[in-house]
């Protein structure tokens, strides 16, 4: 069976790639189950899924005080069942704001039990969600931008992660709020996202090209085209490519697309993490490609 309505393009486009952002029913805004996620991967040849729950402990956030532990790894148990040795199953999570929440996090998840951590800036200290519009409409939102890329440089300094999840995000709730979305932040905030790059770069923090962004109104990636050449011309090597699935109709969205770009901007190789290892995966599909 195919779910060619649920990708962006054909599988033989997204076949042999590593969706390292993909979230199961285990999060409070998902609702498919990572067994049949597996299946799904499986018929479009995805050759890996990194699946993350939400751990989020901040009472703003919708997926507040969402994650058990126990239920999540019997998820991932029985997704690595139906894997069999045809896809490989990576265990992860996307902990919101570590650099606030990172203590109270260990208390309740030993970090060791997974292969890789997502760091994901939701909500600006004093300020909000940034990814719905509520936020923008009593704010200069180019003050919240702002904002946005000082608590993100924080988040990376301080953190304890592997991958910073979905750079940009405030396009979302712009595009919610009816607001400008379509700027170029190197122009207003050169300094900061440089500094934010050099930081993740000096400590093998991997960048993440998220493609939701593609399937929403501001249709683009987090982060954009622009800051993916910084980061490539600033010597950035760790990248993930992740679709951030959550529910129908947007399963694996986008990911051809991801590929595409960072191909056009002179990467040839993807990352994916196995007991909190960065390694190589290829860009250019060769033959019966095995991830290592």
């Amino acid at each position: 069976m195919t779910y060619a309505g649920s990708v962006r393009n054909s599988g033989e486009e997204i076949m042999f790639l590593i969706d390292m952002h993909v979230h199961t029913d285990d999060s409070p805004d998902a609702d498919i189950p990572a067994g049949e996620l597996v299946v799904r991967g499986m018929d479009i040849n995805l050759a890996g899924i990194g699946f993350v729950a939400h751990v989020d402990l901040n009472p703003e956030d919708y997926c507040y005080g969402g994650f058990d532990e126990s239920i999540y790894n019997r998820s991932i148990d029985i997704a690595r069942r139906e894997a069999g040795d045809k896809i490989l199953v990576l265990k992860g999570i996307e902990v919101g704001e570590p650099h606030i929440y990172e203590e109270q996090v260990k208390n309740i998840v030993d970090y060791s039990n997974y292969d890789f951590i997502t760091g994901a800036l939701h909500s600006l200290s004093g300020i909000g969600m940034v990814l719905g519009s509520e936020v923008y409409e009593d704010e200069d939102y180019l003050e919240i931008v702002e904002q946005y890329y000082l608590e993100t440089l924080q988040m990376v300094e301080e953190a304890d992660m592997d991958i910073l999840a979905h750079m940009g995000l405030f396009r979302r709730g712009l595009a919610l709020a009816g607001l400008k979305h379509d700027f170029n932040e190197l122009e207003l905030w050169t300094d900061t996202i440089r500094h934010i790059l050099k930081v993740i770069i000096d400590r093998d923090i991997a960048l993440e090209l998220n493609t939701s962004g593609l399937r929403r109104k501001e249709n683009t990636t987090y982060p954009t085209p622009e800051i993916l050449v910084l980061y490539k011309e600033m010597g950035g090597q760790l990248i993930t490519v992740g679709s951030d699935t959550h529910r129908e109709p947007y399963i694996f969205y986008g990911l051809s697309d991801g590929r595409k770009l960072l191909i056009e901007k002179g990467f040839r190789d993807t990352n994916f993490y196995i007991n909190r290892e960065s390694r190589k995966y290829p860009l250019f599909h060769q033959g019966n490609n095995t991830p290592i």
